[in-house]
């Protein structure tokens, strides 16, 4: 008697594989009562209702980046003394596996210099470089130089500030130097959230040390263009004159746009955060779900912040705290005064101003 040999569809042998293997590899999610001492009580629970001065709202972005030179002491500093209780900062490493606070790869946004890289140079050749020379507050904040990441922590931790670390780079010192970081500091796990746009970086770092909360970072036409928005959609090519390659990146982002909520549940987020231009009530909802907070970037209207408040109920990345209500509010006696940061800032958000405080 002939043995009949089963052979699954086309396909759907490979497809369970993949399912498995996701299931298996899947990271377990870090202690909950550490995600709420971060994030703070779900802004739609009956917890936010009965302890409203928990609930996250406004995250600066980069130390508030328009208000004071980003990622520097200075703007973490200014960020303590106007009471923001949670801060984003950009961490990459140089040549000697220094971890610094930097969102681009040189300094030539920053300094107007020619350095295009961090990672071909040591810290001390860069360490006294005035990084807010270009800032539009820069006759407020003198001699601003790089800050390290452990210098930043110290003094976060000092004052009890909430961290998101955006890691930048995909090199192992990055990765080494972020464990090491939590190792050295155990308070750092119910006071700092790691996020990355690459989700793989993200699970190097949660699979060695699944206790540390993660979040992952998401925008459209991230691989093909450097910028992206509502109205423009994606702008600013990165190969713009290699269409081949241009092409290839789309297909890329095609792809990314279809798996990156896996990704996130394959890493056991905490948290996302994404362009806010793409964040809606049923985007909110559907994070919510799945018990993940959603957050957006970057916010810097005030009449926007409004809405994110009042009605999407979610935190929100901004550069600026202008049109903070608690901000504000410690602002009304000295409206103009000159100790004041951000002149420019008013000036472009002069607008938004005036419609949602009812003027015309």
């Amino acid at each position: 008697m002939r043995t009949k040999i089963f052979f699954l569809p086309f396909g759907l042998d490979v497809g369970l594989v993949g399912f498995a293997a996701y299931y298996l590899t899947k990271l377990k999610k870090p202690e909950p009562q550490n995600v709420l001492s971060i994030f703070g009580p779900d802004p739609w629970g009956k917890e936010s209702q009965q302890h409203p001065e928990k609930v996250v709202r406004c995250i600066a972005h980069r130390g508030a980046a328009l208000d004071a030179p980003e990622n520097t002491m200075e703007a973490l500093k200014y960020c303590v003394e106007h009471d923001c209780n949670i801060i984003e900062l950009d961490v990459r490493a140089s040549r000697d596996g220094k971890l610094i606070l930097l969102h681009d790869e040189g300094l030539e946004r920053l300094t107007g210099t020619d350095i295009s890289s961090v990672r071909t140079i040591d810290w001390d050749r860069i360490k006294d470089i005035d990084v807010g020379s270009t800032h539009p507050n820069r006759k407020q904040f003198k001699d601003v130089r790089l800050c390290l990441l452990d210098d930043a922590l110290d003094y976060l931790l000092a004052n009890n500030v909430k961290i998101i670390i955006d890691v930048k780079g995909e090199d192992k010192q990055v990765i080494a130097g972020i464990l090491s970081a939590y190792a050295s500091r155990p308070t750092l796990y119910q006071h700092a959230a790691v996020t990355c746009f690459n989700p793989f970086v993200l699970y190097q770092i949660r699979r060695n040390n699944p206790d540390i909360v993660g979040a992952l970072s998401y925008r459209p036409y991230c691989f093909s263009s450097q910028d992206y928005d509502a109205e423009k959609g994606p702008n600013n090519p990165r190969f713009g004159d290699n269409l081949a390659l241009h092409g290839l990146l789309r297909a890329a982002d095609v792809v990314h746009a279809l798996l990156w909520r896996w990704a996130a549940r394959w890493c056991s987020v905490s948290a996302v955060l994404l362009h806010k231009d793409i964040v809606s009530a049923s985007e909110i909802h559907y994070w919510r779900w799945l018990g993940i907070r959603c957050a957006g970037w970057c916010v810097n209207r005030p009449l926007e912040k409004l809405y994110w408040r009042g009605v999407l109920k979610a935190p929100y990345l901004a550069n600026t705290l202008l049109g903070e209500p608690d901000v504000e509010g410690k602002r009304t006696d000295k409206e103009y005064s000159n100790d004041r940061p951000g002149p420019l800032v008013d000036k472009i958000l002069e607008p938004e101003r005036k419609m949602s405080s009812g003027q015309n």
